[in-house]
């Protein structure tokens, strides 16, 4: 993957345990056609990211991809530090139906407001005044990777906005074209041989500006409106932001310490180590975006069934994910980037059981959300947080690459683990009904199985 995107998307994948009202065909007509889309969305976008991928390395080499990599991950880092935490306000203000128009008509206008903060702030911490030069990238490139923060502070608050309505298809159209204009434009670069490292991050900003322009049109209503309830989704965003922040640095503070403690060249090998693993996380995403709004709209008992059942089947999906790209991930990747790239195999396979692992819990996440209890939360994120820091900050000198890649999986364990037992308390639920049995894989098969059936001629 090029670099990673933010999107979202939602609804449930696998009907719940409880027995269904007797319009469950309907109901689960509509959720079968909903994953089949969102389904061939991730595929596509995994090849397309697979297809970026490969061209950025070749045309860059690891120092320049390693560059690049840098630019993306500061700008990437300054939406989730400064968006504030508003798509969770937004789910746990959508319970009261009253409540939705509002928060789907600021949600662009919210959300450009404070990613333009979030990007002016960062570039003053990442380039003070008076100063001509940054560790980061030159200037320009700087600039191009920012311009693209409140774009995507914007793609996610309008898009939870279309998970919430559980109108996952207008999500996928916008992350497609995205990746679309991003594939095709690094193509027509780099045949030439005139892909550069500010060339790919000004495409990789306009595939951003188009995800967020097809998202719009589909909103019920574009005006601003409501700004006490505006003031209040800041307000509740910001009691859930540090632990989302906490949470998002531990998925991304690995390239920046590996930068800082490193080379360019060695971000560039490690960029390549992770692809696998976040197109495994994207994957397994899929399921836990279609659960959200079953998860946030039922009684909370039935949230938590459910929510049980869908960490077994993410379990199913994580492992058997985790093993395909560890057989064929190392293979792939360098024969499609050139031995350049050859270190990053073994980094890859390190961090295939944290991510695992990682994707697994993701569904108790969202069930520990509704509970309103963001302090928890934070201490959870912020422990995991400070192992990988601490654990980076001591194997990086001694493995290098390979040392980056195994204090990530630790910490990612480390929170899977807190998770699935804060959701298994809070819910009441036996850790035993979170492992997943032969029903889960029988049942993940015959839906594979009809969904080939469906799709042939």
């Amino acid at each position: 993957m090029s670099a990673p995107s933010p999107s979202t998307s939602s609804s449930p994948p696998l009907p719940a345990s409880a027995p269904l009202p007797a319009s469950a065909p309907r109901r689960r007509d509509a959720t079968a056609a909903r994953l089949v889309h969102l389904l061939l969305t991730r595929v596509t976008l995994a090849v397309a990211g697979a297809l970026t991928s490969v061209v950025v390395a070749r045309a860059l080499g690891p120092e320049d991809r390693g560059v690049y990599w840098v630019v993306v991950t500061v700008a990437i880092t300054a939406a989730a530090v400064g968006n504030l935490s508003v798509e969770r306000s937004q789910t746990a203000l959508w319970t009261r139906e009253g409540r939705r128009p509002s928060i789907s008509a600021n949600a662009p206008w919210l959300g450009l407001a404070v990613g333009t903060v979030a990007a002016v702030t960062a570039f003053a911490a990442v380039l003070p005044p008076g100063t001509a030069v940054t560790v980061v990238a030159d200037r320009p490139t700087l600039v191009w990777g920012l311009v693209a923060v409140p774009v995507m502070t914007a793609i996610v608050y309008v898009g939870n906005v279309h998970v919430l309505r559980a109108r996952t298809g207008v999500v996928n159209r916008g992350s497609l074209a995205g990746a679309a204009v991003q594939c095709s434009a690094l193509a027509a670069l780099a045949l030439p041989g005139r892909l550069t490292v500010e060339g790919v991050v000004i495409v990789w900003t306009l595939s951003a500006v188009v995800n967020l322009l097809l998202l719009l049109p589909s909103l019920p209503v574009r005006r601003p409106r409501g700004r006490r309830l505006a003031a209040r989704t800041l307000s509740c965003g910001l009691r859930h932001h540090p632990g989302y922040v906490c949470h998002f640095l531990l998925l991304r503070l690995d390239i920046l310490v590996l930068n800082a403690m490193g080379t360019p060249a060695a971000v560039g090998v490690y960029s390549m180590a992770v692809t696998p693993a976040e197109l495994l996380r994207a994957m397994t995403g899929t399921v836990v975006q279609l659960a959200l709004p079953r998860q946030m709209e039922s009684s909370l008992e039935e949230a938590a069934a459910y929510t049980a059942r869908t960490i077994r089947i993410t379990g199913v999906l994580a492992v058997s994910s985790a093993v395909l790209f560890c057989l064929a991930g190392p293979v792939l990747v360098v024969a499609a980037t050139g031995p350049a790239f050859a270190g990053c195999v073994v980094p890859m396979l390190v961090l295939a059981p944290g991510v695992a692992a990682a994707a697994t819990a993701a569904p108790a996440a969202a069930y520990l959300l509704r509970l309103d209890l963001p302090f928890p939360a934070a201490l959870m994120y912020g422990a995991a947080l400070l192992a990988n820091l601490v654990l980076n900050v001591l194997l990086i000198p001694p493995m290098g690459v390979t040392g980056c890649a195994l204090a990530s999986t630790v910490a990612y364990t480390m929170l899977a683990a807190a998770q699935a037992g804060w959701f298994a308390r809070s819910a009441g639920v036996s850790l035993r009904r979170l492992i997943p049995g032969a029903a889960e894989v029988g049942e993940i098969v015959r839906r594979l199985h009809g969904l080939l059936r469906a799709g042939r001629p």
